[in-house]
Order: structure tokens, then sequence, then C-alpha cells
């Protein structure tokens, strides 16, 4: 018992349940678990007399010890799972009592003490439940009797536990393994399965109120033979496998030992890096649920075997894992440290033919000592392996057979995982299906899609992984239909009718440039942030005369692509399913036709002077109808390519050069984007001769990362008066969309961290934004803009007629807030949610849905060609 009372105060069984959670059951199982491991040998080396002295000691403290602590409220003994360990004590007791017997005398007092259980529980219980109606009143007294209302209860799971371990030996069952294990496990699996159900059920608490009497019962019984069935399978693979370790000759149950273990590591692990080694939040997390943990253990587990079986060899294979579980850790880690965000399927099947462009983000020189020694350690076992003729662990049955399980169960949930919704508040009727029910009410699988790191760390790396294997573009919309769209499409032709009676300009003869600014946003915005001077004076200038303000950004130190696609294409994020988080890469492929601001031109070119094919742009802007589209490689290279002293990345300058000879190099209009590399990150310490002066509440190596990036940004300040010169040169009519994409992932407080980053969620998604124009300098009033709403408002400051999508994006840009990752910000900054919306702007917002739908994931009743994407001609 001190050995017990030690583990548990040094909060050690937690650190065991969770490395090694044992069934879908509870954390008081698992505990218990724990202390029958502990205890084992001490208890059973006592004499015989002293334990059936414990025996009864224990049974009787069962429910009356717990209840005088709780009674008593004594203090730091109220959370001590005093129940748990006695019951733990017990079980050991009674399967070594059961030993001593021959099995026909244990199966006829097993008859006979079963159904005395039950009709103790049933007398217990009318007892308990008369006693408690006249002690309501009384607070003690009636605590007491609620706390030994779970004697019935004791006596209940009992009783059912000879009912059913009675069913389970005449199916001979116990040949395979002792008699006095078939017993344990049934009377522990009961106990956990069923005192807690009929207590609740008793007592009427909320958990069971849905449920009959009957069907909980039902359902406890079909549990409790299947867990029943699970425990006596894992300690027969035990007993098989401590067998062919002592003989060394290791066959399937070493492998599939040896697989729990790599699963078990793989979890741990990526927990770990998932969370940047934050063993608190690690271990509140795995302890606090437990099922989920698990979840992600057999995930991992079904994918070890699989490489188990295809090698077919113990120690090649755990070799190979272990080196799949460094590479992928490496890369994660790699990723979660520079986008806040960690691998997703996506990043492997997109970029898979991108090695050099990834190459140029990370250590090339680690990536290559990684591979050596993963090469080299393999090679060695592989050598070894062979020397000592080691046998292969499974035979073509069990290969096949084992195989076969696994890559089901992989395949069911890489199929169900995408389809729980991520919030139970917004589930329909359809979505109550038995899968999404269990895995978001047994399992405790809380999906949040909009924050993918976070839906890393709270739901496990395996089980978040799984989930974005096939992503949901958009859910369908409420009414819609062909005669819906074609509605739609007469309304929002009339309103652009109605708008271009006023407007004079056809914007196909204007030069217009996108300049998507890499990590463009003022710090001074970041509470805590302190400078003397602001980094970026000349562009402030250019704000305050010209349309400007914040852009609600959907990323935070990355999400570029995401956001270049929302400028270009005028469809919100906020709109598509949270799951959707690369549309370059994850819908574009899917489509024939995405309605773009290029549409309303006749020459579109691209500038991105870094290398073309991350997030599948190379395919993407052939898609969209890119002429040309200049970038580090052939066949068309940037000219300009100089760099800031220090830097990694073509500056700024560099690329506004690049932009003027594009846009002299066609006289007549035309539309260009260009997406600039200069402050991307990583932000190395003294990257630059010199450092902006940057102080704040930060981390060291934050604030390093910061005077790096400032200095960056105060370079590209001054850059942009090179551009807005050149541009003013021009006698034609050109217009600037400039705008920051993300703010840099460089923010790290040194205390509070996690607290202070989602108190501040939305400044850290704010970025500056302007459109100048050579010719007019007309203001549209939006202080708070998203991507989307760049062309609406680009259009109405040149004074441009619209297409009826247009039409319906210029109405989306008056009425409605900014709006991205489920929220919507207002004028003032501060982000509301969908259901604080005005009935005028759920309509709107309804509406602007409908057609997004329609053209991403619905019927395409709006089509290339559509009038609905013309712009009238006069």
């Amino acid at each position: 018992m001190s050995m017990a009372v030690v583990l548990t105060k040094l909060n050690i069984y937690n650190l065991v349940r969770f490395l090694f959670p044992v069934t879908f059951l509870t954390n008081s199982f698992a505990i218990a678990v724990l202390f029958m491991i502990v205890i084992r040998k001490m208890v059973l080396s006592l004499n015989s007399k002293i334990k059936v002295k414990l025996w009864w000691a224990s049974l009787i403290a069962l429910s009356v010890v717990p209840t005088f602590i709780w009674v008593l409220k004594i203090p730091n003994f109220n959370q001590f799972p005093f129940g748990t360990i006695l019951w733990a004590g017990f079980v050991l007791l009674t399967m070594d009592r059961l030993k001593q017997l021959p099995i026909e005398k244990s199966r006829k007092l097993i008859r006979t003490i079963g159904p005395i259980s039950i009709i103790v529980a049933v007398i217990l219980t009318i007892v308990f439940n008369h006693i408690g109606e006249h002690l309501s009143l009384l607070q003690p007294g009636f605590v007491a009797v609620s706390h030994l209302a779970m004697l019935p209860s004791n006596f209940f799971a009992f009783g059912t536990a000879l009912y059913v371990f009675d069913l389970l030996t005449k199916f001979k069952i116990e040949s395979k393994l002792s008699f006095a294990m078939l017993f344990g496990a049934t009377l522990f699996n009961t106990h956990f399965l069923m005192i807690d159900s009929f207590w609740n059920n008793l007592w009427k608490t909320s958990l069971w109120d849905h449920e009959s009497t009957g069907s909980m019962l039902l359902g406890c019984l079909v549990i409790l033979i299947v867990m029943t069935f699970f425990v006596v399978l894992i300690e027969h693979l035990r007993q098989l496998a401590e067998t062919q370790i002592i003989e060394r000759k290791p066959k399937a149950a070493v492998s599939f030992v040896v697989s729990f273990i790599v699963a078990c590591l793989s979890n741990v692990t990526l927990l770990l890096i998932n969370t940047l080694f934050n063993v608190h939040s690690v271990f509140i997390n795995g302890t606090s649920r437990t099922q989920l943990m698990l979840l992600n253990v057999l995930l991992f587990l079904a994918l070890t075997i699989v490489i188990y079986t295809i090698i077919n060899r113990l120690m090649v294979s755990t070799i190979v894992s272990l080196a799949l579980l460094v590479a992928f850790s490496f890369g994660n880690y790699q990723k979660i440290i520079s986008r806040n965000e960690p691998v997703m399927p996506i990043d492997i099947t997109s970029n898979l033919s991108n090695v050099n462009e990834i190459a140029d983000l990370v250590n090339i020189w680690l990536v290559v000592f990684l591979i050596i020694v993963i090469i080299a350690v393999i090679v060695s076992v592989v050598w070894y392996e062979r020397k000592i003729k080691l046998s292969k662990p499974f035979n073509l049955y069990q290969r096949l057979g084992a195989g076969i399980i696994s890559v089901a169960f992989l395949m069911f949930f890489m199929a169900k995982l995408p389809l729980v919704p991520s919030s139970v508040v917004t589930w329909k009727a359809k979505d109550h299906t038995i899968t999404n029910d269990t895995l978001a009410k047994q399992v405790r699988y809380i999906p949040h899609p909009g924050d993918i790191w976070w839906d890393f760390k709270a739901n496990g790396p395996a089980v978040a992984f799984m989930s974005r294997f096939s992503i949901p573009v958009m859910d369908k919309p409420d009414g819609y239909s062909a005669s819906k769209i074609a509605q739609l499409n007469k309304k929002y032709g009339n309103l652009a009718n109605s708008i271009n009676k006023t407007r004079t300009n056809n914007i196909k003869n204007d030069v217009v440039v996108y300049i998507l600014s890499e990590s463009f946003s003022n710090p001074n915005r970041v509470p805590g942030v302190k400078m003397d001077q602001n980094p970026v004076p000349y562009t402030d200038q250019i704000k305050q005369q010209n349309t400007s303000g914040i852009m609600d950004s959907y990323g935070y130190g990355g999400g570029t692509a995401d956001i270049e696609f929302e400028a270009l294409s005028g469809m919100s994020l906020n709109n598509f399913n949270p799951a959707l988080s690369t549309p370059y890469v994850e819908l574009m492929p899917k489509l024939d036709y995405m309605p773009t601001v290029l549409d309303l031109f006749n020459t579109k070119n691209a500038i991105h002077p870094f290398q073309p094919g991350l997030y599948n742009r190379i395919n993407v802007f052939k898609q969209l109808g890119f002429s040309k589209f200049y970038n580090t490689k052939d066949p068309n290279k940037v000219t300009y390519t100089d760099k800031l002293n220090g830097s990694g990345y073509i500056s700024d300058l560099s690329a506004y050069k690049e932009l003027n000879k594009v846009m002299n190099e066609n006289k007549n209009g035309q539309f260009i984007q260009l997406s600039t590399m200069q402050n991307h990150m990583p932000f190395k310490k003294n990257e630059y001769k010199n450092n902006y002066p940057i102080s704040g509440p930060f981390t060291g190596a934050s604030l390093d990362k910061l005077k790096t990036y400032t200095e960056g940004i105060h370079q590209s300040d001054q850059s942009l008066k090179y551009l807005i010169n050149k541009v003013n040169q021009e006698k034609r009519h050109v217009t600037l969309v400039y705008y920051g994409d993300h703010l840099p992932g460089a923010y790290a407080w040194a205390k509070d961290n996690d607290e202070n980053m989602t108190k501040y969620d939305s400044q850290l998604h704010q970025t500056d934004y302007f459109i100048y124009s050579n010719y007019t300098h007309k203001k549209v009033q939006k202080p708070v803009v998203a991507p989307y709403m760049f062309t609406p408002m680009m259009l109405q400051q040149t004074d441009s007629k619209v297409s009826a999508y247009y039409a319906l994006l210029t109405k989306c840009m008056e009425t409605l807030p900014a709006g991205e990752r489920e929220k919507y910000m207002e004028s003032d900054g501060k982000q509301i949610t969908e259901d604080k919306l005005t009935a005028k702007q759920k309509q709107l917002l309804k509406d602007y849905k409908l057609i997004q739908y329609d053209i991403t994931a619905g019927k395409h009743y709006l089509k290339r060609g559509s009038d609905f994407f013309k712009v009238k001609e006069d």
C-alpha cells in the first residue's frame, strides 16, 4: 500500500496510464492496473491467513472507506482513488484464492454467489433510495447514503461478473489460459464498466437520462464480454511473447508487442513535438482524454504492423519504423517552428515533387546528416540480423491477416474522421451516426480544423493527421438548386446594371497590380511591442492618403498561398469547410473553372521571385490563365535577383524592378500578381548589418527574430518609394493593391505565451493594406477587410464596371464585416461570430455561400462563359 501511495502522490501513475492506455474504459481502470502490477508479488507472497483477512477487509471497505472520506472531507484525500485501489487488491486476492480450489468447486461456488449478489444489490437499492428521500435535507447524511449506494452497484457488478464468467467457461476459453486469470479479467472489466453506469442510472444523473435501464444494462453486458476477450487476448499475447523471448525465437507475438511499444513511442514523441516539448501540457491532455490517446496509439500500431508484415524481419522492421519516426518528427518540428502548424497529408503529397524548394527552407546539411545516419543504422541492423540468422516472425497467413486488418482499420478512420463535425452545437440530424457519436461522446474527439496546431495538440498526432486525408470542400447550403442559382444570377445581374449606370471605366484598359508583401505587418499593433521609431513611415503616409486599413488575415506565420487565392478569386475561406486549408492543392485540381480578377483582363502575368512549385502554384497559375509566371526557374526567370546583405531571399527592391520591367513589356492594359519573398522566415539573428531596435515582454529568441524581421520590413518600406515613383511616372492608369499576407511566426511571450496568443488573436491576424492609383485619390471606406474584398474595392476606386459576380462581392464588401477563421472582424478590430450578424447580413452571406458552393462544390450551374461572370459592354 505504501508503494501505491508514493506512486499516486508523485503522479507516476499518470505517466503509465498515458503511455500505455489499457482499454476504452476509465482512468480508474488504468490506476487499478498499475496498482495490481506494483503490489502483485508483494501480496501473493503473504501467507494464506493474512490473505484471507485482507480479502474480507477489502470487500467490506470497498464502499465504506471512500464514503467516510467523502463525508468527513478529509483534506488532500478526497481525490485519492481508495475505491479503485481496494478493488484492484480484492481482485488479486480473489484470483489467488481461486487457484487453491478445484475448478468444479469454483464453478459451483460462483453459481451460488452470483444470484445472491444480484438479490442483495436489488434490496440495497430499494433501501438506499427510500432512505435517501428522507435525508436529502441533511447534507452529510445524504452524501453518506448516496455514496453508500455504490455498495449495491458493487454487488450488482460482482454478480454480473460471475454470470458472464460462467458463460465464458462454457466455451472452454480457460483451456488456453488459467481459470483464475479469466475470472480476474471478467471481474475487473465488469466492475469498471458496470458500477458507474448502474449507479448513475439509479440516481438519475444527466449522463444516463436518455437511456432506459434495460438498454443501459444490455449495452454494458455486450461491451463487458468484448472487453473481457480483449484483456484475455492481450494476456495470451504477453505469455506467448515472453516464451518466445526466453527461447530466443521471436515470432508474431513478439512483433506485435514491439509494434505496440513503437506505436506508444511514436505517439508520445509527436505529442511532445507538437507542443514544443511542453511536458505538462502533454500529461494533462493525455491523462484527461485517455480514450482518444488510445485511438492514436492504435492508429500508429496499425501503421507499424503494416510495416512489419511487409518487411517481415523483426529488427529491420523496428529500425525502419523508428527511422520513419525520426524523419517525420524532424520535418514536423521544422514546420511547427516556421509555420506554427505540423505536417499534414497535403504537405507530403504535394511536395514530393518539390524537394528542391523544400530544401531551401531547411538546413540541408542537417537533413543529409540524418539521412546518412539512418541509412547506416538500417544497413548495420540488416547485416546483424542475417548474421544471427533470426527467423521471419510471420508466416504467409499471419502476414496477410494482420496486414489486411491493419490497412482496413486505417482506411476506416481515414474515411470517417473527416466527417465528424467540428462542434456538437452545429451538428445536424444526419451527423448523428454511430461512428460520429462514438468518436465525439465516448472517445471525446473534438475536431478543430480551423486551428490546425491546436487540433494536433489536443486530438493527438495520428487522429488529427488521418482526419485530413479526405477533405470536404464546403457544406451544401440550404435551398441550393438550379432555380435558386438562376434567381441569384438575375438578382445580382440587375444589381450590376444598377451599379454600372454610375460608372464609366472598363478596367481591362488599366494596369492593375496585386502585391502580396510577404509577412508585412507593422509590429506596433501587437501588445507589448516597444519601438523608438515607426519602421514603416512611408507606408503609413501612403495609407493616410488613400484607401487603406487593416486586413484580417487567415494565417499566422504562414498561409501565403491561401490568402493569395482569396484575393485573386473573391472566394472566402470562411465559407469553405474549415478542414480545407490549401485551396491551390486541395480544391483547384478538382475544378475546370475558377472565376478570378484575371478574367477582367486580356494580358495577365505573375511574378514570384522564388521556386515556382510550392503549393501547386505552377499548375494553378496556368489553370487561372496567367500568360507568364516569372520566378527563379526557366523558362521565365526573373532578371533582377539582388538580395539585402545577409538575406537568402531576393529583395523587394529587385521584385519592384522586375515588376516595372514586366509592366513596360506590354503598353496596354494588364493584370500582374506579385508575391514578394524578402521578409520570409527564417529570421536569423544579425541577418542584416543593422538590427531594428525593438523590445517587449518576449523571449530572447523571439526578440532576435523580431529585430531582424522589423529591419526587413523597414527596408521594404524604403523600397516602396521606388515603386510609387515609377507608378507616378506612368501615363497609363495604374492601380496597386498592396497587402501583407500574415504576421511573422516570431512572437513568443516569455510568460503565459499560450494565453497571450489566444488573448491577442485579433492583433496577430491584422496586416496592412492600401489601394493606390496614379490618377485618382478616391477613397473606399473600409477600415478592416478580408482578402476577397480587394477586387470589388479596386473596381469601386477606379470607377470600373462590374459583372454580376463582382456586384455580389461589392455588396458583401459594403455590408459584411471581414470574415476569416470562422469569425468576423468588425471595424474596431473586435471579433464576433456568425450568429451576431444582422438578419440582412445573414441573408447576404447566404447568397454568397450559395454562389461559392455552386462554383466550387456544387453542380456548377454557373460555368465558364456564363453571363454571371461577364462585364456587359456598352
